[in-house]
């Protein structure tokens, strides 16, 4: 499923999901490969985010009040007065892409095993969003196993919102949770396609210094279009760049890059030569799109980019991979399709979970040699009889 702009009201959402209306408290549906900008701490570990930014629905007592929940520095953490229905809320203070957090307990006995998370631009009642999978239900996802350490919890889509929630569902049973965290995220050069026929094409649009802005078309071509797709996930790049306003003009907002001048060798657009003297609007060049080559591949269910369950897309339709005959050299292929240079371990057995959908390939049988997955032999005219039980997974080595 590709990159697509969501817009609800002020609550924006950069992914790469299928472009809906979110409706009845849940969010969009959707699935990243990347941050729309560099991912880092946001401040809860280093105090950057201060303690008046830090609330919660209760807390047990003065020393386990919110502001304690930073990772690595206060020694329990916040521990709200009950177990159930409670949560901790962050204001970033802007407009933030959150690709995840890091969660850890206290010791072995007092931890979060799993929760959920909810967003959004203003944190007014009625206007809170979840975090849903591409079927719509509320996530859950795994916290602290027991071993007080730290766990870093890379979200299956990227949010894009000023708040942050976390909801614990499931905790340690011999004593009251506790919970320390940080935010990952950035909040600058982010970009957003707008206004697409498809789920990968659209007006390019960036954020910087507060507020959204659009790139005039002036000497656009393919280069800086492929970063633009490149930096939202996109790893095979642009097939088009689109001039003229192709996909008609935004409005009212001002340009904030003109006669861009990338190299093909940056990971955002931001990075890219430009005219540093931007005029307020851009005026007869109008402004910049991109139709990008959408992805055919991804990892679902993972801790991280570099592992989890292969699903494969057939026809806009995305699909799992049975574990029949599954091994190295099948998932070392999928690995450097996806920009990693190996395959750690082929992962059998559903063991990062059960998909959904049809399974599209059975029986794979790669030598090694091929650049796609769907270059590999498999067992095409039968109709397989894999289950969502037997969902292939790989680990990829990090590069």
């Amino acid at each position: 499923m590709a990159v697509r702009l969501f817009m609800w009201t002020t609550l924006q959402l950069l992914c790469a999901g299928l472009l809906a209306t979110a409706r009845d408290g849940v969010g969009e549906r959707m699935q990243t490969s990347v941050a729309p900008c560099t991912s880092g701490p946001l401040g809860m570990e280093s105090g950057a985010i201060p303690d008046d930014s830090i609330t919660a629905s209760s807390f047990y007592h003065e020393d386990y009040r919110p502001s304690k929940a930073r990772l690595n520095v206060e020694k329990v953490g916040w521990i709200p007065r009950k177990k159930a229905g409670q949560w901790i809320q962050v204001d970033l203070s802007e407009y933030t892409a959150i690709t995840g957090v890091i969660v850890q307990g206290y010791r072995t006995m007092q931890h979060v095993k799993s929760f959920s998370v909810k967003y959004s631009d203003t944190a007014m009642k009625g206007e809170w969003k979840s975090l849903v999978d591409e079927e719509g239900q509320v996530l859950e996802l795994a916290g602290n196993t027991g071993s007080g350490q730290p766990v870093t919890v890379t979200f299956p889509s990227v949010i894009v919102a000023r708040y942050i929630r976390l909801l614990p569902l499931t905790w340690s049973r011999s004593a009251p949770y506790a919970l320390r965290l940080e935010v990952l995220g950035c909040r600058d050069a982010i970009v957003r396609l707008v206004d697409g026929d498809v789920d990968w094409s659209g007006r390019v649009e960036i954020y910087r210094n507060g507020s959204w802005g659009v790139v005039c078309d002036q000497d656009w071509d393919l280069l800086d279009a492929t970063t633009v797709c490149r930096q939202l996930g996109f790893k095979l790049g642009a097939r088009e760049a689109k001039t003229g306003s192709f996909f008609g003009k935004s409005g009212s907002l001002p340009a904030m890059m003109a006669r861009v001048s990338c190299k093909g060798t940056e990971s955002r657009l931001a990075d890219c030569p430009f005219v540093c003297k931007t005029p307020d609007k851009c005026g007869r060049t109008r402004e910049a799109g991109v139709i990008c080559r959408p992805n055919t591949i991804r990892l679902v269910g993972g801790s991280n980019a570099t592992n989890g369950r292969v699903e494969v897309r057939r026809s806009d339709i995305w699909g799992t991979v049975c574990d029949n005959d599954w091994d190295l050299t099948d998932a070392s292929i999928v690995c450097r399709q996806l920009g990693f240079s190996e395959a750690v371990e082929a992962k059998a057995g559903a063991y990062f979970g059960p998909g959904r959908g049809p399974v599209h390939l059975d029986g794979l049988a790669c030598d090694g040699s091929e650049s796609d997955i769907s270059d590999c032999p498999s067992l095409c005219w039968e109709e397989t009889q894999c289950n969502h039980t037997r969902d292939a997974g790989v680990i990829c080595r990090s590069n």
